[in-house]
């Protein structure tokens, strides 16, 4: 621990490194219970080579459809998450990385912002303007019956992700990750374990862009959370691309897709499978550092966070 918070006061200094893409995957409260990777690394480390970041996104979310005599889900809530990650090569093609992520769940505070830009837009708000403002609660009925009720507020560990590439070739690497059941999942934290196995290649672009492709499997035992409901394999993947606006700051896209995490519903919170889009930037501040920031916005409608914020600090060894 004490290397990776030596890394982290390393970010402030130094000035451009080639960045593998921020994290773009489901932060969805409902999607903690499956291990579902980061994308956007078909490069492993070198030889030698150490990667330090501390990423912060804070993902919005608001559902509330069915009637509960039948079918009812509520789901608003907002969650930080900070996570501590490292990453190492191993040599002879190999590199692992460990995240350590903490969870602040609670009514947030972007709930007005939110409509407000849904107005100006003159996108549907799905009902949150009739709902109240920072509100944190998730509730789950079937038949007349409660499966899930949670509403208190809380700040713990999340699961954390052990992770192995092994480079394939000039433009291949084979992923995997294991997540570790060190959340609580009575507070939606996660609590199951999980593994994906997953093959990442990037693309031949031009000198100025540069992209990615991904595909690959997950397998969960169930959790705490909706267990009978729960799919056990997923299948997820993603493409991603970026471009080179100056010589320091580059502009990107990603798309993230995965197949339905719920059996058994007829509400799309839980029917549909989850495509979130991921818009940002990066800025290299140093040789040896990067500035992430951006936002995510729910394609499938339900199924993952309305609004996502995220920035990241990223330090790379030379």
């Amino acid at each position: 621990m004490r290397s990776l918070w030596a890394g982290v006061l390393g970010l402030m200094a130094g000035s451009v490194m080639a960045g593998d893409f921020p994290p773009g995957g489901n932060a969805a409260t409902l999607a903690r219970g499956f291990a579902l990777p980061e994308l956007g690394n078909p490069a492993v480390l070198p030889a030698g080579q150490r990667e330090l970041r501390v990423f912060l996104d804070i993902s919005n979310e608001y559902v509330s459809e069915g009637a509960c005599a039948s079918e009812c889900i509520v789901l608003d809530g907002e969650t930080a998450r900070l996570i501590l990650s490292e990453r190492r090569a191993l040599g002879n093609g190999w590199d692992f990385g460990l995240d350590i992520p903490l969870l602040i769940q609670g009514g947030g505070f972007l709930d007005s912002a939110i409509e407000e830009f849904h107005d100006w837009g003159d996108f549907p708000n799905g009902g949150r303007e009739l709902a109240p403002k920072n509100r944190y609660e998730y509730r789950y009925a079937r038949g007349g019956v409660t499966v899930l009720s949670v509403q208190e507020p809380d700040t713990d560990l999340g699961d954390v992700a052990l992770r192995l590439g092994r480079r394939l070739g000039a433009q291949f690497a084979l992923r995997g990750m294991f997540k570790v059941p060190t959340g609580d999942g009575s507070l939606m934290g996660g609590d199951n374990p999980g593994a994906a196995l997953w093959l990442e290649a990037g693309l031949p672009l031009p000198e100025r862009w540069s992209g990615f492709l991904a595909a690959g499997v997950s397998a969960n035992e169930r959790g705490e959370v909706l267990s009978a409901q729960q799919n056990r394999e997923i299948l997820f993947g993603g493409a991603g691309i970026r471009a080179l606006l100056t010589e320091r700051v580059h502009v990107l896209a990603q798309v993230y897709a995965h197949s339905r995490l719920f059996d058994d519903s007829t509400l799309t919170a839980l029917s549909r499978p989850g495509v979130p889009l991921t818009l940002g930037l990066q800025i290299q501040t140093g040789p040896n550092t990067r500035f992430d920031l951006g936002f995510q916005e729910d394609l499938s409608l339900t199924a993952s966070p309305d609004v996502g914020l995220y920035g990241a600090l990223t330090w790379r060894s030379p």
